[in-house]
């Protein structure tokens, strides 16, 4: 090495009268010199200070109590700011201050992407881009291929434990595939058909703490590799990064169209096909592959793959009978779920596969889409706070930002109990009609008009006066109908609701017209609620 080379010549010297001549040392030309990497471009490392104020789905018209955290983020081309989703999520104000300097800059979120656990921020005042001296955007890795395994990586943040930027260095350790740490946060679990798929991310062995999340993660290069994203607290070394090729799927879409419409989704309900009788039984023969189980009314394949083929090919790699198809890294192979030959594919883009079909190989292209959920996913994305009152009965629909508040409150905490039977009835279906929700009964606000019943659970609602409710739109159509006739009296004289777990004939609820509009101002008034109903995403 060079090292031993010039260790050799000292010694040399050392040896030799003054008179002497020292002989020269070349290197040869096949040495591999490794230049030392140029200076880090921290200085397009920002910090973001954020306050949070999330929407209450249990009590859908109150806002919860305002939080503060910060974050990490970069600039990138077009004076923009990459950060986390899970960084400016319930964002009311977002602040960004610069390394070298103590000021903070209003900033506000353009888009937003949940599922990659990304944002982006635009700052107005010209002064933060050009003061005292012009921000350079990072410069990004290559964008078609994904890291090699053992390779040198540093994460630049603002973690806690101080206030200034901070630099860990690792190796990347592995490369997998996963449903990322924030919409599983947010509820998305990948078991159910809510789940949009799973998608790349890199482990590497540098820390990635609190307030390190959205900072970027440089090669020896000083190329972007990825976006810090996740820790695991509870062991030793493991961080997560999202790679750079998901962050351009994200910026490239915002860029061509002001917006993200979430991942491409397969749409298809798989079963692994391990056991050996079962394969023969299909007269699979050397073949691997997964069976499908069911396919998605509202996704692409729906056109072209039926339910009982057996997927066998995707993009011409072979699926094997656990689900996963060999992904290339260098001169390594890792396999991984078929799915993120789908999800990381920009939109538009033809994915081939073969699925077999009565013993015969059958070849499709498909372009798949994002894939509306029965349940939504995430508030202020594609979701609000919605509610109807109805003799202080509140009815709701069933989503993920509901259910995760549920989870997240201590037992006693609890007003209502949110049954498993609502969650999976909004999370194990797929979303038949653009219009379809799961409405809910949510709670009841005590009144002498519903004297007598109990509403401590959630149930699902299916009937409303013997028709079924399709949504809460739907629901809130049928009541006015029948409160608010031509005269302002109501059309009947009963209300009836019958639920999931009532029998068909049976309606566990009824409730006398004529008194209820007076009764649901009343408890407005009383309780501070600005109006009976809210239905609109907002």
């Amino acid at each position: 090495s060079l090292v031993e080379l010039l260790a050799l010549q000292l010694c040399l010297m050392d040896t030799l009268d003054v008179d002497d001549v020292v002989p020269e040392f070349t290197l040869p030309a096949s040495a591999n010199l490794v230049r030392p990497p140029a200076s880090l471009p921290s200085a397009a490392v920002v910090k973001l200070f954020v306050t949070k104020a999330p929407r209450s789905y249990l009590m859908p018209w109150v806002v919860q109590k305002e939080t503060n955290i910060t974050g990490s983020g970069f600039v990138i081309a077009g004076e923009l700011i990459m950060t986390n989703a899970h960084v400016v999520e319930d964002a009311t104000v977002v602040e960004v201050k610069k390394q070298d300097m103590p000021k903070k800059y209003r900033a506000h979120v353009v888009c937003i992407g949940h599922d990659v656990d990304l944002a982006l921020v635009k700052i107005a005042d010209a002064r933060f881009w050009t003061n005292p001296t012009p921000l350079m955007p990072v410069k990004w890795g290559s964008p078609d291929a994904l890291v090699e395994l053992y390779s040198e990586v540093r994460a630049v943040g603002y973690p806690t434990g101080g206030s200034t930027i901070c630099v860990s260095k690792g190796v990347v350790s592995r490369l997998d595939a996963q449903v990322y740490v924030h919409p599983r946060r947010k509820g998305v679990a990948s078991s159910t058909l809510n789940s949009p798929g799973r998608l790349p991310i890199i482990q590497i062995d540098a820390a990635i703490n609190p307030g390190n999340s959205g900072g970027p993660t440089f090669d020896l290069a000083n190329s972007v590799i990825g976006v810090a994203s996740s820790g695991m607290p509870k062991a030793q070394n493991v961080g997560y990064i999202i790679p750079a090729k998901i962050a351009l799927l994200f910026l490239n879409e915002y860029l061509q169209t002001g917006s993200w419409a979430g991942i491409s989704e397969t749409g298809v309900e798989t079963m692994m096909l391990e056991n050996d009788a079962m394969r023969e039984y299909l007269k699979m023969g050397e073949r691997t592959g997964v069976r499908i189980v069911s396919v998605a009314p509202m996704g692409t394949a729906r056109e072209k793959i039926k339910t009982g083929d057996i997927l066998i090919e995707v993009d011409g790699l072979k699926v094997s009978n656990e689900n996963t198809v060999p992904v290339a890294l260098s001169d390594q192979k890792v396999d991984l779920d078929f799915c993120v030959l789908v999800t990381q594919r920009p939109k538009g883009e033809a994915t081939t596969v073969k699925v077999l079909r009565d013993g015969e190989e059958i070849e499709e292209q498909l372009v798949f889409a994002p894939i509306p959920p029965l349940a939504k996913r995430f508030d202020r994305y594609d979701c609000s706070p919605r509610y109807l009152l109805v003799g202080g009965f509140v009815f709701s629909v069933m989503s993920l930002p509901l259910f995760t508040e549920f989870c997240e409150l201590r037992r006693e905490e609890r007003r209502v109990n949110v049954t498993q039977t609502t969650y999976h009835t909004a999370v194990k279906q797929w979303k038949e009609k653009e219009d379809e929700e799961v409405v809910i009964v949510l709670r009841m606000l005590k009144h002498s008009v519903n004297l007598g019943y109990n509403c401590s659970t959630t149930r699902v609602l299916k009937r409303f006066n013997r028709e079924p409710v399709l949504s809460l739109l739907h629901l809130d159509a049928a009541v006015t109908a029948a409160l608010d006739g031509p005269d302002g009296k109501p059309t009947v004289e009963f209300l009836t609701f019958g639920f999931d777990d009532d029998p068909e004939e049976f309606d566990s609820l009824v409730l006398k017209a004529a008194d209820l509009r007076s009764a649901d101002a009343e408890l407005c008034k009383n309780h501070r609620i600005a109006q009976s109903k809210r239905l609109g995403d907002d």
